[in-house]
């Protein structure tokens, strides 16, 4: 999924960037209302909106009212981040639509907690393919570094499984692709929401499966990865980019 921010005040957008980042979350950025409209546009995989309320060209109250009004924007959550925290201000965001409020300063932990809060609640998410890295680290205690290796390793795996499997049936529990397939459950356990861990236990009980749908969700599999991997490329770009400019400055 994808975040955008939507906060004119550069050190403050960076600031809520780094910390979103560091727990595994694609962002966009914006920094007026109308900017945040554009990006909505450009971007359909936005699934949450953080936004400051006073912003200039639109503010933060009418990016929240358009959203509202728009068919296919008004189904994402809206969290405000402001230093305002008087009790009017808090009930015009809701009367407006908004999902939450966070008072600036932001602290990580709250901001992360109320991140997370609305990616469980999105409708469709547990029909993923694979689960959200900050799911994974949740579950397992696993530092990121570590998960980089485990989910690397996991594609290497897909990868190898279904390349073996190719579009013909294995034929016994010796085949090549049933031993790279076994050897495969342990980590689609631990990484994928969808299909794969279910016929990877029915192969470990039975000894067999529904080859064919087995290829399906082995290809889903490795495309929902290539996505993954693509954005922890273009992540590491930019904060590669950041850090470069801050050495300059």
């Amino acid at each position: 999924m994808s975040v955008l921010i939507v906060e004119d005040n550069t050190i403050s957008l960076k600031t809520v960037e780094m910390m979103l980042h560091s727990n595994g979350l694609e962002t966009v950025s914006a920094k007026t209302g109308r900017q945040a409209l554009e990006k909505l546009g450009l971007h359909p995989d936005i699934q949450l909106v953080l936004t400051d309320l006073m912003m200039p060209d639109m503010d933060g109250w009418e990016l929240i009212e358009t959203m509202g009004r728009n068919p296919l924007w008004k189904q994402i959550p809206a969290v405000v981040m402001t230093s305002l925290s008087d009790a009017e201000t808090v009930r015009r965001v809701m009367a407006l639509g908004g999902k939450g409020y966070l008072v600036k300063p932001l602290r990580e932990d709250a901001l992360v907690a109320k991140v997370r809060q609305f990616m469980r609640e999105l409708p469709g998410g547990s029909e993923s393919v694979l689960k959200p890295k900050f799911k994974v680290l949740e579950e397992t205690g696993l530092d990121p570094a570590r998960y980089e290796e485990l989910f690397d390793e996991f594609h290497a795996q897909v990868q190898s499984s279904s390349t073996l499997l190719g579009s013909g049936d294995p034929t016994g529990p010796d085949h090549p692709a049933v031993k790279a397939l076994l050897a495969l459950r342990e980590g689609a356990a631990v990484l994928s929401a969808g299909g794969l861990p279910v016929f990877l236990e029915a192969l470990h009980s039975r000894g067999s499966c529904d080859w064919t749908s087995l290829r399906t969700v082995l290809e889903s599999t490795l495309a929902a990865a290539k996505v993954v991997l693509e954005k922890r490329d273009r992540l590491r770009e930019k904060l590669s980019r950041a850090e470069a400019s801050a050495v300059d400055a």
